[in-house]
């Protein structure tokens, strides 16, 4: 990308997808003659969201954010795109009022980026693009897999009104899947009265591990991380990993679906995912961007943070390896 891209990145030129890099259809030939190692999706997808709809513009919303990024992280000291190759695999065709038929289409195409050899990275959109996301992995691995889930909700409701796809089950239908385990997975950041009891209860007897604010405050979110990564990776051979912006705090995520006071600061976020670099992901979601409840971009910009932050971690670690 070089000193092009430091200078017209900044000033919003070409076309807006994620920090700039090439648009790729997802085709497993397409990503291979590209060298692929890496894939931006998009899952514009809001149509069961329960609370305040408008995250269908989230994925849109974070390319543009990126645009005010560089490949080159301070914090890490590299350059992901020496060590990377990304590309953008624009988003899932959905299909307006059709959980079933989107989430088919987004399992087809996340097949497609796992044969060709690369880590897709999905940005949501609703919560609920875990459910095709985890699918798919679980499709594309051999051997047990764990799941974290970084989220004010519990998000384990068997059913909304009749329906099993929803914003609030990824981990219900995801737990439906042989390949994953209860005892390898976890929830980091659930508080406050947006949370059944019903689900409280699905978790209790299911045995899938919660940290709640209170765990994190009482015992700080590195320990709390390592505890949850050590716990996902336990037996398994691969982690999928799901950040609902809603973990943090609503004073810094305004730009969400369903905004909590009482979460997460912008940095504990960013100190658990520089452990979850550390320690190792196999692919990864981010979920409900809401730009129309923005103060300034700045939701967006946390999920760019996410993205660029689990990759240098990710790349940083495996250097010292």
């Amino acid at each position: 990308m070089g000193e092009s891209f430091t200078w017209t990145g900044v000033l919003h030129a070409g076309i807006a997808s994620f920090l700039q890099a090439p648009i790729v259809k997802p085709k497993a030939e397409d990503l291979k003659a590209v060298g692929a190692t890496h894939a931006i999706y998009g899952f514009p997808f809001d149509h069961t969201t329960l609370t305040r709809p408008g995250s269908s513009h989230g994925p849109r919303a974070v390319r543009d954010a990126s645009s005010q990024y560089l490949p080159y992280h301070f914090d890490f000291d590299l350059d992901i795109s020496e060590y990377i190759t990304l590309v953008d695999c624009g988003d899932v065709r959905a299909i307006p009022g059709s959980a079933a038929k989107t989430f088919a289409a987004v399992e087809s195409d996340l097949e497609e980026i796992y044969k060709a050899g690369a880590v897709p990275i999905v940005v949501g959109g609703e919560h609920s693009t875990t459910i095709p996301g985890a699918a798919a992995l679980a499709r594309a691995s051999e051997g047990p897999l764990g799941l974290v889930m970084f989220d004010t909700h519990i998000d384990t409701a068997p059913e909304m009104g009749g329906e099993t796809l929803t914003h609030a089950a990824p981990i219900t239908r995801t737990l439906e899947n042989e390949k994953y385990s209860s005892q390898n997975t976890v929830i980091i950041g659930m508080h406050g009265p947006a949370n059944p009891r019903e689900e409280r209860q699905w978790v209790e007897e299911h045995g899938v591990r919660m940290y709640t604010m209170d765990e994190v405050t009482d015992r700080g979110i590195k320990d709390v991380t390592r505890e949850a990564m050590e716990r996902a990776w336990d037996g398994t051979t691969g982690v999928y990993l799901t950040v609902d912006l809603d973990c943090l705090d609503a004073s810094y995520v305004p730009g969400t679906c369903c905004p909590e006071p009482g979460g997460l600061t912008g940095r504990e976020l960013l100190q658990a995912l520089r452990i979850v670099g550390e320690i190792g992901y196999t692919a990864f979601d981010i979920a409900e961007v809401a730009p129309q409840y923005d103060l300034g971009g700045i939701t967006a910009r946390m999920g760019c943070r996410i993205i660029l932050d689990l990759l240098a971690s990710r790349i940083k670690a495996t250097k010292m390896e």
